[in-house]
């Protein structure tokens, strides 16, 4: 401990002998070995840090030392064995009980802190047998559970579940552990084979690992459990996108937009198949009721963006880049194209420079926004620019001979093909 906990002196006088931090995780270790049945409490007391900022440390002591008083006697009563975990987290190991009537002493714990005042805990429970979980696992579980009960507000009772593993997968999943998150999301799977969210959200780890045939399974499996589930059926849509079949996954695009027509995300991927196949007027239906429900997102005004500019509203498509960037500043797709357009309509040829160059400088083996920067070198009458442009864009594919010809020869340089 950096500091030491609220009431820590306290408590330690109180109960010398009491476990703390992983002391408890010892104690629990080995009282679960010498166990067939036991339950495990964990108890966190509620804004306990809002209750020291608001009353001072003595007042928060005092709701320490008085939810401990309470979990000892009760340990006593069920020769429990308890602990400190955190600072504002307790725990007790319960020998031969199980979930109900860990429910009843939790729901007990909470009664006796409330009365005479107004304190409250939240609480997570996890027993043993469980199956499919080891022993050591159960501390661990209403921990989970206790992340679950969060969910409920404050003073809530929550044993281990399906959900609370989903819960413990998702916040591994933000943190990058997609390994951790896929274990979690398969235990939840044994415990709950029914749970549509589970398979889905697994479905969605296989996919970022690039798995796409496991994620298939899984999004085929969520599907099967509930045929109107949006998302897992947008998520099999994704999958085989990625995997190139375009025609499937519009398909699959569009049976979600049947089901929920309001997710601005489907709507938007059955706008860009459609921009894909050329189909540019029912991409931009698509496409406008995307936008129009994600303001903050600049994928969809990039697209919408490419789609005017190839039908040639020229206006609308600068009004849709600009959108674009100004939610995503490094979005070189939108850079370069507003640059373009900029220069196409005699506007704000500087910025337009500007642009361009941010492009090349995200991008630099883009050969598309080497030619754009080239050409606005070139109407800019920097031809010296202009030439090492768009020989990059050469190298990178582009056809630039006519106009590298022409910057040369607007610079008195040979030009290509010439002695």
């Amino acid at each position: 401990m950096d500091q030491p906990w609220i009431g820590a002196n306290i408590l330690k006088d109180a109960f010398p002998r009491m476990p703390v931090g992983e002391q408890f995780q010892d104690l629990f270790e080995s009282s679960a070995a010498n166990s067939a049945s036991f339950a495990v409490v964990v108890i966190r007391i509620d804004d306990l840090d809002r209750t020291q900022k608001r009353f001072g440390e003595d007042i928060a002591s005092s709701v320490v030392v008085k939810l401990a008083r309470i979990i000892d006697e009760a340990s006593n009563t069920h020769r429990g064995k308890w602990g400190r975990l955190d600072h504002d987290l307790f725990a007790s190991f319960c020998p031969d009980m199980d979930e109900a009537a860990a429910d009843e002493l939790a729901r007990e714990l909470q009664e006796r802190l409330a009365h005479p005042g107004e304190e409250t805990v939240s609480i997570g429970i996890a027993v043993y047998p469980f199956w499919p979980f080891e022993k050591m696992t159960v501390l661990s579980n209403a921990k989970k559970a206790l992340d679950h009960a969060a969910f409920f507000g404050p003073n809530a009772v929550t044993p281990f579940d399906a959900v609370s593993l989903n819960i413990s997968a998702d916040k591994l999943y933000q943190y990058g552990d997609i390994d951790g998150a896929i274990e979690e999301f398969k235990k939840a799977v044994a415990l709950d084979p029914q749970n549509v969210n589970v398979h889905n959200s697994l479905g969605v780890c296989y996919g970022v690992q690039g798995k796409m045939e496991l994620a298939i399974d899984a999004f085929e499996i969520a599907i099967g459990l509930d045929p109107e589930d949006v998302m897992a059926t947008y998520n099999l849509g994704l999958a085989h996108l990625k995997q190139g079949d375009q025609e499937k996954a519009l398909g699959l695009f569009l049976e979600a937009h049947g089901i929920d027509g309001e997710k601005p995300e489907v709507a938007c991927e059955i706008g860009m198949c459609y921009l894909e196949t050329g189909q540019t007027d029912i991409a931009l239906e698509y496409l406008e009721k995307a936008a129009q429900k994600m303001p903050k997102g600049a994928r969809v005004f990039r697209v919408l963006g490419d789609c005017y500019m190839g039908k040639g509203v020229l206006p609308d498509a600068v009004k849709a880049y600009e959108k674009a960037i100004k939610r995503l500043p490094t979005d070189a797709n939108s850079l370069s194209a507003l640059g373009h357009l900029y220069g196409t309509l005699g506007e704000n040829l500087k910025i337009a420079v500007v642009l361009c160059q941010e492009s090349t400088a995200i991008d630099p083996e883009n050969g598309l926004y080497r030619l754009r920067l080239g050409k606005l070198y070139l109407k800019n009458k920097e031809y010296e620019k202009a030439v090492e442009q768009f020989k990059l864009a050469s190298q990178l594919g582009e056809d630039c001979s006519e106009l590298l010809h022409e910057a040369e020869s607007a610079m008195g340089a040979p030009a290509v093909g010439t002695e």
